[in-house]
């Protein structure tokens, strides 16, 4: 049995979810009863409720598609794609805007 797999599938439920946000709000709501020296089992859970949760943030604020949680596949890629690109992408688009707002250049209008 892959224990990796089910304990993915688990954290990617809303259930679990919820539960994992509500954990990291009210200091009384524990995942485990051990605060300390977690086993790789709840390590790979947290990672993955983690994983999960970054995952729905971004697809509730539009960054990407739903139909990337169709398959698992799409969720590691998307996750690599962001860990490697768009902090790049938008340090540029950054510097282009701060460059256009803080111009002392005003637009020359025509003789006639």
């Amino acid at each position: 049995m892959n224990f990796e797999k089910q304990l993915r599938k688990l954290a990617k439920t809303t259930e679990h979810q919820n539960l994992f946000s509500l954990s990291k709000d009210i200091v009384t709501i524990k995942l485990f009863k051990n605060n300390r020296d977690l086993s790789k089992l709840q390590q790979f859970y947290l990672s993955y409720l983690y994983f999960y949760h970054d995952l729905y943030l971004d697809v509730e604020l539009k960054k990407v598609n739903s139909k990337v949680l169709d398959y698992e596949i799409y969720e590691d890629a998307y996750k690599l794609w962001k860990k490697e690109k768009p902090e790049d992408i938008s340090k540029k688009d950054k510097a282009k805007d701060v460059h256009l707002v803080f111009t002392n250049n005003k637009p020359k209008r025509g003789k006639k």
